[in-house]
């Protein structure tokens, strides 16, 4: 049979001291009695304040030509990692939805596209839709493909040739996930060119490659048939340690409206299903006979 514990518990209440009293010395004034309080006994913290003074901590931050550098750097690297790729995609003409009619899609087409280095390249066109008869818009889509991995799209102003056409500026630092992104703006020093735009990069400062490119237009590319195209965003994503093209969408305004398409139109295109560094065949860049001479 287990023994039973018994803890003594001994509570110390103001007024109720085991110690013996002692009388205060002659000439004292005496001391009010000090009444038992109930309940327990608060104690009240005494804490000792001090003030560390702050540190400065200071550091060289990378001048705008470093990192001009390191992003044509990058970019050579990351375009050297890969030899061969094939990806599919999409591309959409969306008319857009005015005071007479609803947005609607009025081209539409996949098209898998494998390349190669140093120049092989190949497009398998997949799908092709087109609106109905009565809303034809004469517009279809075709995607060409260009042979190498460098994505000039995406990093045209920050090539070794480009510098000398731009003006740079850093507009900003951000913390993402753990690592540095700069934001780098560009613009045109030419006046005169309408179709060299101006725009905003996000830098990915763990490979110093571009992931997302706003670009927009100081006046139409295109006068006789564009009236504006108000903004271009191009973005990259990450497939299996390798930076490629995720989606670029484009939104335009016209002189006049164009048949079937109206005034205001957005293209898209989005790029997924990536299979890189395979190892596609000689074969695969074979066009059939039966689709020869196609236009």
């Amino acid at each position: 049979m287990a023994l039973p514990l018994v803890v003594a518990l001994t509570l110390v209440v103001a007024g109720a001291s085991s110690a013996p009293s002692v009388p205060p010395p002659a000439g004292a004034p005496a001391r009010a009695p000090v009444a038992a309080v109930a309940g327990p006994t608060l104690a009240v913290e005494d804490t000792l304040h001090t003030e560390v003074p702050p540190v400065l901590v200071t550091a060289p931050r990378v001048t705008l030509d470093e990192i001009l550098a390191r992003v044509e750097r990058g970019e050579r690297r990351r375009d050297s990692l890969m030899t061969d790729q094939s990806v599919l995609v999409t591309a959409r003409l969306v008319r857009n939805a005015d005071r007479r009619r609803p947005a609607e899609v009025l081209s539409e087409s996949a098209t898998r596209v494998y390349k190669r280095k140093p120049d092989r390249v190949r497009t398998v066109l997949l799908r092709d839709y087109e609106a109905p008869e009565d809303k034809k818009s004469d517009l279809r889509i075709r995607v060409r493909a260009r042979p190498g991995m460098d994505e000039e799209i995406v990093n045209f102003a920050f090539r070794p040739e480009a510098r000398r056409l731009f003006r740079y500026r850093i507009l900003g630092r951000d913390l993402v996930g753990g690592h540095l992104v700069y934001r780098i703006g560009f613009e045109p020093r030419s006046l005169l060119d309408p179709t060299q735009p101006g725009g905003t990069v996000w830098i990915d400062t763990n490979d110093f490659v571009i992931v997302r490119q706003e670009l927009t237009f100081r006046r139409s590319p295109a006068p006789p048939i564009l009236k504006d195209v108000s903004r271009i965003v191009i973005e990259r994503q990450n497939v299996a340690g390798y930076w490629v093209l995720k989606r670029l969408l484009l939104r335009a305004e016209a002189v006049l409206p164009l048949p079937k398409v109206g005034r205001s139109f957005d293209f898209s295109m989005s790029f997924d299903q990536y299979a890189i560094n395979t190892g596609l065949p000689d074969s695969l860049f074979v066009e059939p006979a039966h689709a020869r001479g196609r236009p």
